[in-house]
């Protein structure tokens, strides 16, 4: 019998719900501790991690493009049990350093596909008005999966130790490539080339053309500013918290408040992305965002837990804001470019928003608990922020 496509979507969906369980996540510093590393390699595999992000984002674009999303998607979940079974049987600074080196690759390679596989799904099924509904519901699950990593991996950490949470998270995985083997694989058109040159040429081309859509680039340029800043507001959660001598259980709450609002933002895209104007949300995410760097100053001076607690839960709804503005900009992009050139137009995109988020994160190493930093990140923000906006803002599509 034929499966509908909710059928499809939903096997979709749990595969990359069970890959967003990272059960080291909430326990990372103590993992690579029990290795012998430190916080500061905590910190340098961090920025390892997003350089080989930014250096893979434009060769796995391509690739996506050239083989169904359904095989990335697969080499990616495979690579993942790879790192698990690593970490599990060997150990040290290198193999470490080399798991880091491969989840960036896996992650790149998820990314691109995930989310150009499901428009190409709605295409065949004549769909594609309910890409954001569906793209929303994607992202809840990611980030319902996240959720569910913060609250797990930390109690089976704590419990049973490093073993029984690789062990744990291969089970996961395992089960997340046969529900990927089982949805359809959507054949996409294929461009010939005579040389590997031609294919640089035409992938360089491709690339030029993508970025000279004024429709697009600022759009892409303002997504990644919003995505740099949400990710350092949230990797400053810890941080300041322990400034204002929260408890450490609250980490783990706060952590989960995090991920449940970022799940909340793809059941709020995907049935209400229509009462929502894009261009009008990028002018209000601008202030919203200003307001989110004066609940940063806060806490800074806060002593009260929670006050602290409570000005990071705010945070979280302003991040919640920033994905719900994602999901209804990655939505847009599609309609500006061919079947076969979706995933690089992805890859750029990603490439943009981890190259800022790699330079936020670089020199928050060296800052984090300096207010000073905080001010610089936030003059960035308004400077280039406004100019992204007002450009959005006179590109006369109506959206």
């Amino acid at each position: 019998m034929r499966q509908n496509i909710d059928t499809n979507i939903w096997k979709f969906n749990l595969a990359l719900f069970l890959r967003a369980i990272i059960l080291l996540s909430p326990v990372l510093l103590l993992f690579y501790q029990e290795n012998g590393l430190t916080v500061k390699d905590l910190f340098f595999f961090q920025g390892i991690f997003y350089l080989t992000s930014i250096l893979s984002e434009l060769p796995v674009g391509y690739i996506s493009d050239a083989i169904p999303r359904k095989f990335m998607l697969l080499i990616s979940f495979v690579i993942y049990f790879g790192i698990n079974f690593m970490w599990l049987n060997w150990h040290g600074f290198g193999v470490i350093l080399l798991g880091e080196i491969l989840f960036a690759v896996s992650k790149v390679m998820m990314d691109n596909a995930m989310s150009g596989y499901v428009y190409d799904y709605l295409d065949t099924k004549n769909k594609i008005n309910k890409m954001t509904n569906y793209y929303g519901y994607l992202n809840c699950f990611l980030s319902l999966g996240t959720a569910v990593a913060a609250l797990v991996g930390a109690f089976l950490y704590s419990k049973f130790g490093s073993s029984t949470l690789l062990k744990s998270e291969m089970i996961i995985i395992s089960v997340s490539i046969v529900l990927i083997s089982l949805v359809p694989t959507i054949r996409l058109q294929k461009t010939c080339f005579s040389s590997i040159k031609d294919r640089i040429f035409y992938f360089g081309k491709m690339l030029i053309t993508i970025c000279r859509k004024k429709q697009i680039k600022y759009y892409i340029l303002y997504s990644g500013i919003l995505t740099s800043v949400s990710i350092l507001f949230a990797l400053s959660f810890q941080p300041l918290m322990q400034k204002s001598m929260v408890p450490v259980f609250m980490f783990g709450v706060v952590a989960f408040l995090n991920h449940g609002t970022r799940a909340l933002s793809g059941i709020i895209a995907g049935k209400y992305c229509k009462n929502f104007n894009i261009k009008k949300m990028a002018k209000l995410l601008l202030f919203i965002f200003i307001i989110g760097f004066g609940l940063i100053f806060w806490t800074f001076y806060s002593k009260n837990s929670f006050i602290t607690v409570l000005l990071l839960f705010i945070i979280c709804l302003i991040i919640c804001m920033q994905l719900i503005f994602t999901i209804m900009h990655v939505s847009r992009l599609y309609k500006f470019v061919n079947s076969n050139e979706r995933g690089s137009l992805i890859a750029v995109n990603n490439f943009v928003s981890r190259s800022i988020t790699a330079m936020v994160l670089i020199s928050s190493k060296f800052f984090l608990n300096d207010i000073r930093y905080w001010i610089i990140i936030l003059t960035f923000f308004i400077v280039v922020g406004t100019f992204a906006v007002c450009k959005i803002d006179k590109t006369g599509e109506k959206v």
